[in-house]
């Protein structure tokens, strides 16, 4: 019974530590997180004049991506490297060209966004996306975005996110260990007291929102890990299922004096392969001998964000020189495939995200019941022992 009791007791501490420290960095974590799952709606909602289309568009077509390109390539400054072709995911939203320019860093590179309207070719505006040298430097939902994985501190607050990611682990499955519920007491464990006194009704309101979102919050905070450190998670998943490798450096043929392939080539080529499904990313050439880059997401990935589907052409000659198809992966790749989907919700649609905003406002009801109990417990604490002296 004594090792009981110093094994809860033991429990406790850590379970208090890890919330008073980790939860802290969680409750920021977790908010930036919930913002971030409607970003891309936010970010058209405070950008209508550079996002949104007036006027109906369902039944008109594109102009050619060539000419889109073209007018997007207009306004980039001459130091500036076009690096890819964003489609919308909505009927009413401009295309987007993405480019770099040096940073004032060094060796870092701002990132910038050209907005065109695709239906007549017409350049509605340009914005800094984001600062690699100045994290604070960009565009609001995008810095919610880098804050909710690194703090806004680089690859060093994304190691200490990782790390506290790691910590919060233990800080859920100590608090599930101190809940568990003896026998015939689990609908007691699961509810809130009515009538209770303001201690109680805390207290029951903490464990309640901790045992509810529980799984939830283990699945966000596992498919974090996962983005944080690829690696080890890749090399873990490898154990029990052979991922597909990634593709080794890829080159396009030596070819003097001979024009890149254009857009419209490229999309017959990726259509020709991949006849279903919609665009989403098409990468330009870095170099003489870089290569486009399709990525056209498949009707059955769940990703819609970061589909995986890709196509790696020639940009001279328009040859595949390589192609990932989801549907030839194997069940390792399918895991991690589902993390990301996972973690913003959208691998269950509106209700999805919407639970995934509200379990990121967990971690700040957790923390501020937390916080409360702890302060209860060093009152009753002082009390008992002025009784005593």
């Amino acid at each position: 019974m004594r090792d009981l009791k110093t094994r809860r007791k033991l429990r406790l501490k850590l379970h208090l530590y890890l919330g008073l420290s980790a939860g802290a960095v969680f409750v920021l974590i977790g908010l930036a997180g919930s913002l971030s799952v409607f970003g891309p709606e936010i970010d058209s909602m405070l950008n209508p004049a550079l996002k949104k289309l007036s006027g109906g568009h369902a039944q008109i077509t594109y102009r050619p991506l060539d000419e889109i390109a073209s007018a997007a390539k207009s306004v980039i400054p001459e130091q500036g490297k076009p690096y890819a072709f964003v489609f919308p995911d909505r009927p009413d939203e401009a295309v987007i060209i993405t480019y770099s320019l040096p940073a004032q860093a060094l060796e870092q590179s701002e990132w910038h966004q050209v907005l065109v309207n695709p239906y007549n070719a017409e350049v509605l505006g340009q914005r800094l996306m984001f600062d690699a040298g100045n994290p604070w430097r960009g565009t609001l939902m995008n810095f919610f975005v880098r804050f909710h994985y690194t703090l806004a501190l680089g690859e060093a607050g994304k190691t200490f996110t990782g790390i506290v990611a790691l910590l919060l682990l233990f800080s859920v499955s100590t608090g599930l260990i101190l809940w568990w519920p003896k026998p015939g007491k689990l609908w007691q464990a699961l509810t809130i007291k009515r009538h209770a006194s303001v201690e109680r009704f805390n207290f029951d309101l903490h464990k309640s929102a901790g045992v509810y979102f529980a799984i939830l919050l283990l699945v966000i905070i596992c498919s974090g890990i996962r983005m944080v450190f690829p690696a080890y998670v890749d090399d873990l998943v490898n154990l029990f299922s052979k991922l597909t490798p990634e593709p080794e450096t890829l080159l396009s043929t030596e070819a003097d004096h001979q024009l890149p392939i254009s857009l419209v080539q490229v999309t017959a080529i990726t259509d020709n392969r991949f006849s279903d499904g919609a665009y989403k990313w098409i990468f330009f050439p870095q170099g003489a001998r870089g290569f486009y880059r399709v990525v056209k997401r498949s009707p059955q990935e769940i990703n819609r964000t970061r589909p995986s589907r890709t196509l790696w052409l020639d940009q001279y000659s328009g040859k595949i020189i390589h192609e990932r198809d989801p549907l030839n992966d194997s069940a390792g790749d399918a895991v991690l495939r589902w993390l990301y989907p996972l973690h913003n919700g959208e691998a269950f649609g509106l209700p999805g995200r919407i639970l995934i905003v509200l379990a990121g406002l967990v971690p700040l009801l957790l923390y501020v019941t937390g916080i409360i109990r702890w302060l209860q417990k060093k009152r009753s604490e002082k009390i008992h022992n002025k009784q005593h002296i």
